[in-house]
């Protein structure tokens, strides 16, 4: 389960307004008290436009940056308290891929395999079965640096399962990939629901949203707007499109 009570992140930017050491720089909230609770094995999709605390929230949660208020618990382990044991229980893909060029796919899982301690024995076949559901395997040994955005995407992926965690968080994962790419991730995530873990993503297809998601949370200007399920949010308006539902919600 994840749940957020309110979570806060605070930022400096700089103003056009100059200072003794150069320009002034003003505070902002990023995520301001931020509330939500996703139960065990369910979906979860935080949504909004660029800019409204999506990947700092996500971030937070996943014990990556800590918060200026507030917290963020992980199976009712607190984030602030013991990110250690919170990252032990996450698989976080940032939105950007985080990988090292030099190497290739195989030596990039086996790499993260070996950081999170996890016997060859166990974490070659695991590597097998997400190969195999991604349609990776002509790409194995093939460079970081030659491989296409959405081949990167698949890699980021397999990286944050290898060690089979109980929560999955994924920062936009079909960022980059094309229509069949989406689809396969989008029934890896089926998959990943189907095991029991609970996920949260991040993501601008609202079609996969509709598609896979129990739970929904709206957010702009770092603070939540709608947070219900799927048939809650569709019920706002059962004359309008799922899209049509969420512009008239940023946009208002």
């Amino acid at each position: 389960m994840i749940e957020t009570k309110n979570l806060s992140k605070q930022f400096k930017a700089p103003t056009e307004e100059k200072g003794l050491f150069g320009k002034k720089k003003k505070p902002f909230w990023a995520v301001k008290d931020l509330n939500f609770k996703i139960e065990k094995g369910k979906v979860a999709s935080i949504l909004g436009p660029n800019g409204c605390g999506k990947t700092t929230t996500l971030r937070m949660i996943a014990g990556m940056l800590t918060p200026s208020k507030g917290s963020a618990f992980v199976d009712g382990i607190d984030v602030r308290k013991d990110k250690q044991a919170v990252k032990a229980k996450i698989g976080y893909m940032t939105n950007n891929t985080s990988l090292y060029d030099r190497l290739n796919v195989l030596e990039t899982i086996k790499f993260f395999a070996e950081l999170n301690q996890i016997p060859e024995d166990i974490y070659k076949p695991r590597a097998a079965a997400l190969f195999d559901q991604l349609d990776m395997n002509d790409y194995l040994t093939k460079r970081v640096a030659d491989l296409s955005t959405g081949m990167k995407q698949k890699t980021s992926i397999v990286r944050t399962l290898i060690h089979d965690p109980d929560l999955v968080v994924l920062d936009e994962p079909t960022t980059g990939v094309d229509v069949t790419g989406q689809s396969v991730i989008v029934d890896l995530i089926r998959t990943i629901k189907d095991s029991g873990k609970t996920l949260i993503f991040s993501t601008h297809q609202l079609n996969e949203v509709r598609d896979i998601a129990d739970h929904i949370i709206v957010m702009k200007e770092g603070e939540k707007i709608f947070d219900g399920n799927n048939q809650a949010f569709q019920s706002l308006n059962a004359e309008q499109t799922f899209t049509e539902i969420f512009m008239e919600l940023v946009n208002d």
